[in-house]
């Protein structure tokens, strides 16, 4: 029996499949250990014929075509019953996997007896992403939130027998939204043992701008103002609430009133008008009064919360103004100091919150204390409900991070911050701060050695539950980063910071949008 089964549809496919395979031509996995299943889901173009000219020169891999169907939903469950894997893996097929991914996520998945493995996903253009989740590799996640399904997609492995003995099943429709969404909920309520495999880059969702792995009529992948957008979400929560377990219910209907309801009552709300703006009211107003009950409030971030509670009480663009201000101001982070000692890097600087977009966040001191400086409506809403205005500066953070530059694989150093209000060159207050952080260039990837190639330095600022990135700029010159270490650097025309990581003795470079090679380490 193979390790792993690989299903990816196909439809239309275009020069991404050619990639796709290259990635699993380049596995360490032994090929005999692994299978590829091509399933075409009717393509009208040679996809097919490319898929058989695919598999004739590779054992391992199959080809099969079935009548159109419009989604990936079906060509995956196809692939469910076809595959002969211990663990299934759901590929798109214009995404790549790093070159040790499917044998360190089997390892784990195998060493742990885990139903589900969430490997590290990579998104090109978001340095961010899934960060919170993979920090460590875990034999058993069930700690983290969403018992560590998050983010959920479908580019993890799960065992086969665990999907046959549950029925579970992608929903099948000529076009339906959040198919994953609505998996991965059929997946986490028969309580699945998750591990987490964090210390390997595993799965590169490419965004190419123009990106194949939606559906067949060239849909976009962001479903916001999408005329299906509310009937999708309708079905969504529909079927969360029908969870057995109590716990896992309101945390699957919180996670999605964080993502799906408040964005809406946010930018979405502010940039509609007319006809457009009644109806988001009336889909949240409906969604809140039957799906979300109150009481679940008090388990949503702040922000979420406020929001909410301004939304219900009928503040509407009281709960829209909370919601955007302060949009539009990434945190200007500035390296200002950096020192070795005992084989690490500490980096210290000054972070400052300022507004590309808007005015940013503004302060104002009050004999109570310090408040957000919100306008004369919204001040009066959150008095009259009770609600906080003063700032979370206590809790505001911010964390540097190493995106390398082919992989975009990206690795979160700890880091300490202090933040507090200041009076910018305007006279206003703003949050700003300091902060320090380490780099061990022998553990800064998820607790393993960091791999060999060039990285440009990110920081993620979270502020009132706004977070965002932006590269990190310096003031120093590179050899007093660098100097003699395993670490060299250079700093651009825009003043951004970029390290590199040596490759030790023997050690190869990190090849061009793939992953380093190195042996999972388990137990961290």
């Amino acid at each position: 029996m193979p390790k792993v089964s690989v299903v990816i549809p196909t439809y239309r496919s275009g020069p991404g499949l050619d990639d796709a395979v290259a990635s699993l031509d380049a596995q360490t996995l032994p090929r005999e250990d692994f299978e590829v299943l091509l399933v075409d889901d009717g393509s009208p173009d040679d996809t097919f014929d490319r898929a058989r000219a695919i598999c004739a020169t590779r054992p391992h891999f199959r080809a099969v075509r079935i009548a159109p169907s419009g989604w990936p939903s079906r060509p995956r469950n196809v692939g469910i019953t076809e595959a002969d894997g211990e663990f299934v893996l759901f590929m798109d097929h214009d995404d790549q996997l790093y070159p040790d991914s499917l044998r360190a996520a089997y390892a784990l998945g195998a060493a742990s007896g885990a139903d589900v493995v969430n490997a590290k996903e990579v998104r090109t253009r978001q340095p961010r992403w899934g960060l919170a989740t993979f920090a460590a590799d875990l034999d058993d996640a069930s700690e983290l939130p969403l018992r560590g399904l998050l983010p959920m997609t479908p580019h993890k492995l799960y065992r086969r027998r665990f999907l046959l003995d549950h029925d579970i099943r992608f929903p099948e429709a000529p076009r339906h939204l959040w198919e994953d969404l609505f998996f991965n909920v059929d997946v986490i309520r028969h309580d699945p043992k998750v591990a987490v495999l964090s210390s390997v880059a595993f799965y590169h969702w490419r965004d190419t701008g123009e990106n194949s792995s939606a559906p067949a009529d060239g849909s976009k992948l962001d479903y916001s103002g999408d005329a299906e957008y509310w009937a999708y979400l309708d079905k969504l929560l529909e079927h969360v609430s029908a969870v057995e377990r109590a716990p896992l219910r309101d945390e699957l209907l919180v996670h999605n009133a964080g993502v799906r309801l408040a964005s809406q009552i946010g930018q979405r709300l502010a940039r509609a008008g007319g006809p457009e703006r009644a109806a988001i009211i009336e889909h949240v107003s409906r969604l809140l009064a039957t799906v979300v009950p109150p009481e679940l409030d008090a388990q949503m971030p702040t922000r979420t919360r406020i929001a909410l509670t301004l939304f219900r009480a009928g503040h509407v663009d009281e709960a829209t103004e909370y919601l955007v201000d302060g949009d539009g101001a990434p945190p200007l982070v500035t390296i200002t100091d950096a020192a070795w000692a005992e084989g690490a890097l500490t980096l210290s600087g000054t972070v400052q919150w300022q507004g590309a977009e808007s005015s940013g966040i503004e302060l104002r001191r009050e004999p109570q204390g310090l408040v957000r400086a919100f306008s004369p409506a919204l001040r009066a809403a959150l008095d009259g409900l009770g609600l906080p205005a003063a700032p979370d500066l206590e809790d505001a953070r911010l964390s540097l991070v190493l995106r390398h530059k082919s992989s975009y694989a990206a690795w979160e150093l700890p880091t300490d911050t202090v933040v507090r209000a200041a009076a910018a060159a305007d006279g206003t207050l703003r949050p700003v701060g300091t902060f320090t952080a380490r780099l061990d260039p022998a553990r800064a990837a998820a607790g393993t050695p960091l791999p060999p190639g060039p990285y440009v330095v990110h920081a993620v600022g979270v502020l009132e539950g706004r977070k965002a990135v932006k590269r990190v700029r310096t003031t120093l010159a590179p050899d007093v980063l660098g100097a003699g270490r395993p670490l060299s650097a250079r700093v651009t025309e825009k003043e951004h910071l970029v390290l590199r990581m040596l490759p030790t003795e023997g050690e190869p470079a990190v090849r061009a949008r793939g992953g380093g090679r190195r042996r999972l380490g388990r137990g961290r």
